[in-house]
């Protein structure tokens, strides 16, 4: 047991600290963390010191030349913290900036979820909880909305599960995606439809998602089985994806709900037996996991779900337990 006597030094900290310490175990230099907080090395260190100084226990390991700096046990414990206070500001930047009727939340989505769920999401909010005003955080593939939401720069994001990292995040999985083959078709009768076998792939010139996790994981299976994709492309933007196919290129080896998105005369192709699936999922920080906004975003996108991808992607949606847990 202890006593606390008068105010605790850890009073002290400063959000200046706070971000300091994350950016510096982000770009794992002095030099990195300066020119991202636009501070000067000195500055940054005089930060790190007075925090140090304030906890009373080491950080920082200070790296020998050309080699990266590392956070202490502590200071990884630290930094913990100091996500969540950070996540939380730009939390109540976001609700004081929009206005007083209006509570805004930042959600990350890649090019599925956006063409396909969202707009139907939003329609749902705008019905149902007509203060809650989203923002867009808009990328190719989800590798760097994962980033940003461990920084605490958005409140949650559409996913690939499982995640590669979950760095405290809560997730939860929507939609089942079986991944397919388009090609271009060539004049003779439609193939649409027509299952492959995966060992139909050798040989193929092969065109696909750059950071994708599950392209990934089909990759890794197919080379399990003794098949050895030859990929002539990978891009996580279904236009470039969708350009080359049209040229006549490769064949674009994607999950069936990207394909969808692809226009002109392709034909779209299952497998059988079926290839590692994507699970599209929605990801948040457990520290944000209370927050009104969230909750509420969070409902209206399983009841979207329920109505909009159960009949679509989803005939296994009662398997996305076991398939998360297989995809481990």
């Amino acid at each position: 047991m202890t006593e606390c006597v008068g105010r605790s030094a850890w009073h002290g900290i400063e959000v200046r600290h706070l971000a300091a310490l994350q950016a510096l175990a982000e770009e794992a230099s002095f030099h990195g963390a300066a020119r991202r907080l636009g501070y000067s090395q000195p500055a940054v260190s005089q930060q790190l010191a007075a925090l140090e100084r304030i906890v009373g226990t080491q950080l920082v390991n200070r790296p020998r030349v050309s080699q990266p700096l590392t956070l202490t046990q502590a200071g990884k414990r630290l930094l913990v913290h100091a996500r969540a206070v950070q996540s939380s500001l730009a939390t109540a930047e976001a609700e004081l900036g929009a206005g007083a009727d209006k509570v805004q939340i930042r959600i990350g989505t890649f090019q599925t979820v956006s063409s396909l769920l969202l707009p139907h999401v939003v329609r749902e909010l705008e019905r149902r909880a007509a203060g809650v005003e989203i923002v867009l955080d808009n990328s190719p593939g989800d590798t760097r909305l994962v980033t940003a939401l461990d920084r605490g720069e958005i409140d949650a994001s559409f996913v690939d599960l499982p995640l590669r990292f979950d760095g405290g995040m809560q997730t939860e999985p929507l939609a089942v995606d079986e991944y397919v083959l388009v090609v271009p078709r060539n004049g003779r009768r439609s193939t649409a439809g027509e299952p492959l076998q995966p060992i139909d792939l050798r040989g193929l010139n092969l065109i696909g998602f750059k950071s994708s996790g599950s392209t990934q994981r089909v990759i890794d299976q197919l080379r399990a089985d003794g098949i050895n994709p030859h990929f002539v492309l990978r891009s996580d933007d279904n236009n470039v994806v969708q350009g080359f196919v049209t040229a006549g290129f490769g064949a674009a080896l994607i999950p069936r709900l990207a394909a969808e998105l692809l226009s002109g005369t392709l034909d779209v192709r299952p497998f059988e037996p079926a290839l590692p699936p994507r699970i599209i999922g929605l990801a948040w920080m457990r520290d944000l996991a209370e927050m009104p906004s969230l909750q509420v975003f969070v409902d209206a996108t399983r009841r979207v779900v329920s109505q909009v991808w159960r009949d679509r992607a989803c005939e296994r949606i009662e398997e996305i337990p076991r398939l998360a847990r297989a995809q481990q």
